[in-house]
């Protein structure tokens, strides 16, 4: 997250079935769960040591990353480190990180940027630690701005890069695959980048940005040859806009623009919503903001073109008419906050339980990292 996967607190399912939560920038607390119990044991707690998984992402179907947790206890600092699998989450293996050690009261801070499976970025307060060899080594790169390119490298990832300190503005970039550095993208088409696509990347190679065009108008600017030209989708600005248009790309020249607005009913409230079947030339707008479900925390389309949307309060929501009407999808976990790459899609739960699923979103399966 952006999804996934900006500073969430989340919680996590480990081995044994403890659960324990991360707050980032507050303080490291304990979360209690009546279903997870472990006899004789507090939830999260073992031996008095505590240890959180904080993010998990995967850059195919079989390489994942997980930046991890460990607090001693008695008011002790808590270490960071890297989870790794190589078989699709089924087992891990852990490795040392060079993050200084976080104090009880300060809480987290620290970013994962899973790019391939070798190339890892863990971001820090302003500093920037690069792995080439899936965290076996790490290097220190604090200007790690080296040049811009001429087009994004195909398997980089896409960054809005924070350009002051309140976030007001950020700017394009995308981290290169070989070196983990940071790359300037030219010929940026808005006035002002929101949100990119990050992590997700459609079978016919598009990448989208979000932002704001000239004109002062919500802006959706996509891309298929790497950044080398761009087309612009201007959409008119819905009141109390939180972000988007955000891009969902579907079979064919299915796509879909959502906004995420304030509603009284949500916090993450579903907004205005518009459909195209020209692969973004034309849009259609298809909900007006005021609809049901009233939220949504995160979108996929599936392979059969539905539609598979998390919310607040109703779970998991799907629509097979376009995004029109949605229901129930039945029995599979309240997943949200999507990220497909390369056929594998990582979904969490409210309560911070990861989840993936390798067909579309159709079955889903649990991520469980163990503690070391």
């Amino acid at each position: 997250m952006t999804v996934l996967l900006a500073a969430i607190g989340v919680s996590v399912t480990h081995a044994a079935g403890e659960r324990t939560s991360r707050i980032n920038g507050a303080a490291l607390t304990k979360a209690k769960y009546s279903d997870d119990a472990v006899a004789g044991v507090e939830p999260g707690e073992v031996n008095g040591t505590h240890f959180d998984s904080l993010f998990v992402q995967f850059v195919d179907r079989d390489h994942g990353f997980a930046l991890t947790a460990t607090c001693p206890g008695d008011e002790q600092r808590c270490s960071y480190g890297l989870a790794v699998s190589v078989d699709g989450g089924r087992t891990y293996q852990h490795r040392e990180v060079p993050l200084a050690k976080v104090a009880t009261l300060e809480g987290y801070s620290a970013d994962l940027h899973a790019v391939t499976t070798r190339t890892v970025v863990i971001e820090d307060r302003g500093k920037w630690w690069v792995t080439i060899d899936a965290g076996r080594t790490w290097r220190s790169a604090p200007n790690s701005v080296t040049r811009t390119v001429a087009t994004i490298p195909a398997t980089g990832r896409l960054y809005a890069h924070c350009a002051d300190t309140n976030c007001d503005s950020r700017e394009l970039m995308v981290i290169d695959p070989d070196t983990g550095m940071r790359l300037t993208v030219p010929n940026v088409p808005l006035e002002s980048v929101h949100s990119s696509s990050e992590s997700t990347i459609s079978p016919d190679g598009t990448r989208w940005i979000s932002g704001i065009a000239r004109g002062g108008v919500p802006a959706l600017a996509t891309t298929r040859n790497g950044g080398r030209t761009w087309s612009v989708s201007r959409f008119s600005k819905p009141e109390n806009l939180l972000s988007g248009p955000k891009l969902l790309v579907g079979p064919g020249k299915q796509r879909y623009a959502v906004f995420t607005v304030q509603r009284k009913d949500a916090k993450n409230g579903f907004g205005p919503m518009y459909a195209s079947t020209d692969a973004g030339r034309t849009w259609t707008r298809i909900r007006g903001g005021e609809e049901q479900p009233a939220s949504i925390t995160g979108a996929i389309v599936q392979p059969d073109g539905r539609l598979l949307i998390g919310t607040e309060r109703d779970g998991p929501m799907i629509s097979a008419d376009g995004g029109r009407t949605f229901t129930s999808p039945g029995a599979i976990p309240a997943v949200s906050n999507f990220i497909e790459r390369s056929g594998m899609i990582t979904g969490m739960t409210s309560t911070g339980a990861y989840w993936t699923s390798r067909d579309g979103g159709t079955t889903w399966s649990p991520i469980s990292v163990p503690a070391p």
